[in-house]
């Protein structure tokens, strides 16, 4: 942890260990209370506790995601980090008294207070990240608080059901130790250094929905931001959906207890707090959209692997694991990108519409399970291939909508790996039109990796039957020949003046070879009108001799070289 200055570095120490306190107490103290109400009121009503306990968990998230974004971009956030833990104490003194007394009215209001101080922590915990750390840091610090969040969930978890098993039952006591941990949140919460407010001119508005209408709004103009959203939004889906399942799956395809089904949740959120120590590591200081959709697919993958592993214990945990290790992998790069790109003024509001979406998707999560389950009659572990279809296709929607960041990522990271590239000439000026001739996707997409800010559009009649893919995929266009030659060109000029205006670079893709005097003259007028340096780009397969513990071998690489006419 060398990547801070000493008082940056403390306050983000201190920063990750009111997180953790707090998500530690949240989840010790809800467990605490559907614990003592199943004492009280029977086994008979557990699932009816359950449901309950979980729905007064969630709304406040709904309710206050709005007024809570509001304040952190009008208020310091220092400052209403340390206002919630000291509402922290005092809540869990009221749920002291409620547990010593068993209240039960009392206890869910007491649940409840404890969910509303957590949704006004949220926005204020994420959004001071970017004033505690550097830009290029945001990805690694996302991904060490995410990490001691689920060991958390984790502790949480496992000391609810210990010091209630130890202690006999002794409510009190497990309540103690939440106040306890409650005033330790308020001495580091302390420690974190004074920010400055914003003075963001945004008033609290009751109605909520529509703030955060108006805030997904704003998000849809600035480039990438709502797919970030939703992205994160998603990731708590997931974690919804796998925490509800996990119980009947284990049931019905492992012979387990509920009590034993509970448990196999612990898997999947030990894979995510590796999965976002990880992913500091593999994103190296850059934040990486693009990283998360390949975690995407493999999420799918894991959950179709689950699904046909169903019978055996130790393969479960194994898939678990590796879902999670995706979904940590997969929501930090989302995160890093929303509190990074949001527009300081209103960061608060984009994390706390963030976190309105993904307490919705919570809610889906439930819903969609009592679908599959009970109306169509699938199984635990039939519902976990639904997910994985679900997924993939989710993120291969997401991966068009940001193809701007996963090209160049996938360029970069992946593919250059494979076919090694090596670049004979310089990169041309970004004013300049490219022109690749060429049999394969694959060179198309591998100039991503020199040129990131690329867009491909490809004319010819064979793509006329799929005009959506223009709107799945918004680095790369198809332009249908039209029977009128003049239509074509003017919707190719229309197209290359539009992207050079956005500063990205033209690329007209003929997918074929071609002799280059006729593609000059096909496309003369439009060259002519442009008065834009014209740039052919050469892609050459070449065959280098290596050697390797003195054994000869032929590395394939791929030679590019742009050359102007």
């Amino acid at each position: 942890m060398r990547w801070l200055p000493k008082t940056r570095l403390r306050s983000f120490y201190l920063l990750n260990a009111t997180q953790f306190l707090g998500a530690l107490n949240d989840n010790i103290f809800k467990l605490l209370v559907i614990y003592l109400l199943i004492h009280v009121k029977g086994p008979a009503a557990a699932n009816a506790v359950l449901s309950l306990a979980g729905a007064i968990f969630v709304i406040p998230f709904l309710i206050f995601a709005s007024t809570a974004g509001v304040m952190a971009d009008r208020f310091s956030k220092r400052t209403i980090i340390v206002y919630t833990k000291v509402a922290e104490v005092i809540v869990m003194v009221f749920g002291l008294i409620s547990v010593y007394f068993e209240w039960e009215i009392g206890s869910y209001i007491a649940l409840f207070l404890m969910a509303a101080q957590s949704a006004f922590f949220g926005p204020s915990k994420y959004g001071i990240i970017p004033e505690l750390v550097d830009s290029d840091r945001v990805s690694k610090a996302n991904g060490s608080i995410t990490s001691f969040t689920y060991i958390a969930v984790i502790a949480g978890t496992f000391l609810a059901s210990f010091i209630t098993d130890i202690t006999n039952k002794n409510f009190i006591l497990v309540s103690l130790f939440c106040v306890f941990i409650a005033l330790i949140g308020v001495l580091t919460s302390l420690g974190i250094s004074r920010t400055a407010p914003q003075n963001s001119p945004k008033k609290i508005n009751p109605i909520f929905l529509y703030e955060i209408y108006k805030t997904l709004k704003f998000s849809w103009t600035l480039p990438h931001l709502l797919p970030a959203i939703y992205g994160s939004s998603y990731f708590l889906f997931l974690g919804a959906f796998t925490q509800l399942n996990i119980i009947p799956f284990a049931i019905q395809s492992l012979g387990l207890s509920e009590v034993g089904g509970g448990y196999l949740f612990l898997p999947t959120a030990v894979g995510i707090a590796i999965g976002g120590l990880l992913v500091g590591r593999i994103s190296k200081g850059r934040i990486e959209p693009g990283l998360s959709c390949i975690a995407g697919f493999f999420i799918a993958l894991f959950f179709l692997c689950l699904s046909l592993c169903s019978s055996s214990l130790p393969l479960t945990i194994l898939w678990l694991t590796l879902i999670g290790v995706g979904a940590g992998i997969y929501l930090i790069p989302f995160d890093a990108f929303l509190q990074v790109n949001s527009p300081q003024e209103k960061r608060g509001q984009m994390i706390a519409a963030a976190s309105f979406l993904g307490f919705v998707g919570v809610l889906m999560a439930a819903l969609f399970l009592f679908l599959i389950s009970e109306e169509m009659g699938f199984t635990a572990s039939a519902g976990f291939a639904v997910m994985g279809i679900l997924t993939f296709i989710t993120n291969f929607v997401m991966m068009g909508r940001i193809s701007a960041l996963f090209f160049p990522f996938f360029a970069r990271k992946i593919l250059k790996r494979v076919r090694k590239l090596h670049l004979i000439s310089p990169i041309p000026n970004p004013s300049a039109v490219i022109i690749l001739q060429s049999r394969s996707w694959w060179d198309a997409i591998l100039l991503f990796a020199a040129i990131p800010k690329l867009r491909i559009f490809v004319p010819g009649p064979s793509f006329r039957h799929f005009p959506w893919f223009n709107g799945l995929f918004e680095s790369i266009r198809i332009i249908a020949a039209d029977p009128h030659p003049r239509t074509t060109e003017e919707q190719i000029f229309g197209f290359i003046r539009r992207e050079q205006d956005e500063n990205c670079t033209a690329c007209l893709f003929l997918h074929g070879k071609k002799d280059y005097a006729e593609t000059l003259e096909a496309y003369s007028r439009i060259f002519q009108r442009l008065d834009k340096p014209i740039i052919f780009a050469h892609t050459i397969k070449e065959r280098r001799p290596k050697r390797f513990l003195g054994i000869r071998y032929y590395e394939k690489q791929i030679a590019l070289s742009f050359q102007g006419i």
